[in-house]
């Protein structure tokens, strides 16, 4: 007799776990939070616990029942700044459609290496590789069409203050770009290529004192409420790493 055996993957129960949150905005609809650095999005197979996920679930448990406990879009691990969170299914669907048509504006900072003088748009498709079983973006023509609006808000000798507009939203796409027109983001450990002059190398050291990460956050975020349908528009100041490398740079004598 011939017996079929079926192998079922065990399902896996999210743990809540008490992260604190740093609530910007929160009705009963959605929650506006702005993420410190060090703290991951989503579980994965590796990171399980110690996630913005694991933290929704243990403030708002309701999530559970929401997909992807009701995060509407990610920043990576080490950027700081807003993201919003859907609060129920409504919410959820209606934002995730507001993400796709490009109707959430989400502005970032960056102090990035080397000078830009101009504003740029950056308009490159990017596509995901594999790079030692680790996620990698790359330019790269086969890509997905992604655009990167850059605007010059103080230069510093040897690096520059951006102001940053998504208008797409690939992983890791402001550091690509960037990092691709030889300007990555100061911190970025890994899409890190960029042209070091001779004089910034010795401060490099001195930088990785004042902030080891990328400097990268995202201060403004605009939206239409997926309930009230009237704009919501919420900003949030620099944290102190990246405002305490602002203060070396204006005042670093090279």
């Amino acid at each position: 007799m011939k017996i079929n055996t079926v192998f079922c993957k065990k399902k896996i129960v999210w743990q809540a776990q008490n992260i604190i949150l740093n609530i910007i905005y929160e009705d009963k609809h959605i929650l506006v939070i702005n993420k410190n650095s060090n703290i991951i999005v989503h579980p994965g197979t590796k990171n399980t616990k110690n996630t913005l996920f694991n933290a929704i679930l243990y403030y708002y448990p309701y999530a559970r029942n929401i997909p992807r406990a009701g995060i509407i879009h990610r920043l990576d691990k080490d950027t700081t700044g807003l993201m919003i969170i859907a609060k129920n299914i409504n919410s959820y669907f209606f934002l995730k459609q507001e993400l796709k048509n490009h109707n959430i504006i989400r502005n970032y900072e960056a102090i990035v290496n080397g000078i830009i003088k101009n504003n740029k748009i950056i308009n490159l498709p990017i596509k995901r590789i594999y790079k030692k079983n680790n996620i990698y973006m790359n330019v790269h023509p086969l890509g997905k069409p992604s655009m990167t609006k850059i605007f010059v808000k103080n230069i510093f000798k040897n690096y520059t203050h951006l102001k940053i507009q998504l208008t797409t939203g690939r992983t890791h796409q402001i550091r690509v770009h960037l990092s691709h027109i030889k300007h990555s983001i100061i911190g970025d450990k890994i899409y890190k290529n960029h042209n070091i002059f001779n004089k910034t190398k010795i401060y490099e050291n001195k930088i990785k004192k004042i902030i080891n990460r990328q400097a990268l956050h995202a201060y403004h975020i605009k939206f239409i409420h997926p309930f009230y349908k009237t704009y919501i528009k919420l900003n949030t100041v620099l944290p102190d790493d990246i405002n305490n490398l602002i203060f070396f740079l204006k005042n670093v004598i090279f």
